[in-house]
């Protein structure tokens, strides 16, 4: 049996979520998902391909980005441990992703053909559930991302980002979280001084 889709593991994860499965919803599950290991700096999904995976962090880090009309990297969201990766909207319209989706560590995802995940949660109401779930966590995020450009400072940007991730900053490279929270990693540093400084 799969070392994280388990029985063991069902009791925790989906748990965490609100959700638990039977073990009708449970075998569906594991009828569909696989265990596989993603090395840091590799990809579960590059820009310009089609979006047809999508997959549960297990264990590890990724992050969404693009790369701009200058060239520059930048970070869009990251998905610790508990977060479903794939690209939505490209799998709903057919379209190339505009993304790419990197692990920043040795990840163990649970990955499954999005259109099998898709015709078993057409016929179980727990895993339709579990979908919803993942689709309001994904809204949720990306829209308080969105909101904290118009409503926060950098500074404030700063202080959401530990309090929503705490831990997550001494995971990820400065000039990635700099990126995400659109300014320079001098201006990074230039907060975290500041903020030092004040304590």
């Amino acid at each position: 049996m799969d070392k994280y889709l388990n029985e063991n593991y069902n009791a925790t994860y989906f748990k965490e979520k609100g959700i638990m499965l039977d073990n009708d919803s449970f075998a569906l599950m594991q009828g569909i998902f696989i265990q596989k290991t993603i090395r840091r700096d590799m990809y579960f999904l590059r820009e310009g391909e089609p979006s047809t995976e999508l997959a549960m962090v297990m264990k590890g880090l990724f992050r969404t980005y693009y790369i701009d009309e200058n060239g520059k990297d930048i970070t869009k969201y990251f998905y610790p441990e508990g977060s479903m990766i794939f690209s939505y909207k490209a799998y709903i319209t057919g379209e190339k992703s505009m993304y790419s989706i990197q692990a920043l560590e040795d990840s163990e995802i649970l990955t499954a053909r999005a259109s099998d995940f898709e015709e078993v949660v057409k016929s179980n109401i727990q895993l339709l559930s579990f979908y919803k779930k993942i689709l309001d966590d994904a809204l949720i995020m990306k829209e308080e991302h969105a909101c904290s450009f118009k409503l926060l400072n950098s500074v404030e940007r700063y202080k959401q980002f530990l309090a929503q991730y705490p831990e997550l900053e001494k995971r990820v490279k400065q000039y990635q979280l700099a990126s995400y929270m659109g300014i320079t990693p001098v201006s990074l540093s230039r907060i975290k001084n500041n903020l030092n400084v004040n304590k």
